[in-house]
């Protein structure tokens, strides 16, 4: 994957799709507790209708949104102001996602567990959450109206500058536990969501979750990862960089996405004592590409004898280079590992042939 435009991307997701759905109870909460009640899944999830409208900052402009939920499905359309027009459904079995004016569609099969990028409002919420439970101080900031509703306000604050997620400000509606707005700092850009109607006793149509999608549109199949052997990606990218299994780090699997412009991009899998230790990416580099400013919290750093970058987060930790034609990345999965243990895994990368 292309890991700093998948950063800012995970942030206009929870931007577009941050609606905590969870059961209702009386009484006083910690800000703890609260995330808690709105991160539980219900029985029955919630059937609405709702619109609300998004400041995505420089990265994406204004949007408004109407969105429908009912039985766990949902479908989202999206207006912009620059005119781009997006229609998304999941309909429990597959995401369809419709451009009006560009008149093309992609499909995506939702499998057993999920689909990367499309992950329900919960797992958004639980994924960021997690992320800043120990980087940031929460608290409750009081309670307000939002789109005539009661909410409580959380409030995040980063406990550092310079930091990947700065500050979060939530409002999660007391009575549905859905969160009616947003506040968020990431990668250096300022992402606002607010409702400005919820309507939980609207009646929703089973029709709302399927698209008449026009004869003359283009439309594409994606499949997510598929695993492959290393023959594969030796006949793909010929003589590339490798991380030996030595000192009881183990190659679990290799498995291919298709990334920009259908660029095949590997990531090798590796495990130590019985747990996720490291994953490495490699695909193609393009000398045509525009050198991409670097995110907030990115610093240059000399890898291997070339110049890289290097993220070093309490949750997140990645160093990226070019060598001979190929980009890498190493990414941690084991939180204990320091840059100094991925830049000596970078270090031991020998030549595959």
């Amino acid at each position: 994957m292309n890991w700093k435009k998948s950063l800012r991307a995970a942030g206009l997701i929870a931007a577009l799709t941050f609606s905590l759905v969870g059961c209702n109870t009386e009484g006083s909460y910690s800000p703890q507790e609260i995330i808690d009640q709105a991160l539980q899944e219900t029985k029955e999830p919630l059937t609405y209708y709702a619109e609300y409208k998004m400041d995505m900052g420089d990265v994406g402009g204004k949007a408004q949104v109407k969105e429908w939920a009912k039985d766990g499905k949902r479908r989202i359309e999206t207006t912009a102001e620059n005119g781009e027009h997006i229609i998304s459904v999941n309909n429990g079995s597959q995401v369809i996602i419709y451009d009006v004016v560009k008149n093309t569609v992609h499909k995506m099969d939702l499998g057993e567990d999920g689909l990367d990028g499309f992950q329900s409002p919960r797992d958004q919420a639980e994924l960021l959450f997690n992320l800043v439970k120990d980087t940031h101080d929460v608290k409750i900031d009081g309670e307000e109206k939002i789109a005539g509703r009661d909410t409580y306000k959380i409030v995040a604050k980063a406990k550092k500058d310079d930091t990947l997620i700065g500050d979060i400000e939530v409002w999660v509606d007391k009575k549905t536990w859905v969160t009616l707005k947003t506040i968020t700092n990431s990668a250096g850009n300022k992402m606002i969501t607010e409702y400005t109607k919820m309507d939980e006793n609207a009646k929703v149509d089973d029709a709302q979750f399927t698209i008449d999608i026009p004869k003359d549109a283009k439309v594409e199949e994606i499949s997510g990862s598929e695993l492959v052997k290393l023959d594969t990606v030796k006949d793909e990218l010929g003589e590339f960089l490798m991380v030996p299994e030595e000192n009881g780090l183990i190659l679990e699997q290799i498995s291919l996405d298709k990334g920009i412009e259908n660029r095949s991009e590997y990531t090798f899998s590796y495990a130590k004592n019985g747990q996720e230790d490291i994953s490495v990416t490699v695909f193609k580099a393009n000398s045509k590409a525009t050198k991409e400013e670097p995110i907030l919290g990115e610093k240059e750093m000399d890898i291997r004898g070339q110049k890289g970058t290097v993220m070093d987060e309490q949750n997140f930790r990645c160093i990226s280079w070019q060598e001979n034609g190929n980009q890498y990345s190493i990414f941690l999965a084991n939180s204990k590992l320091t840059i100094e243990d991925l830049v000596a895994y970078a270090k031991q990368m020998t030549i595959v042939k």
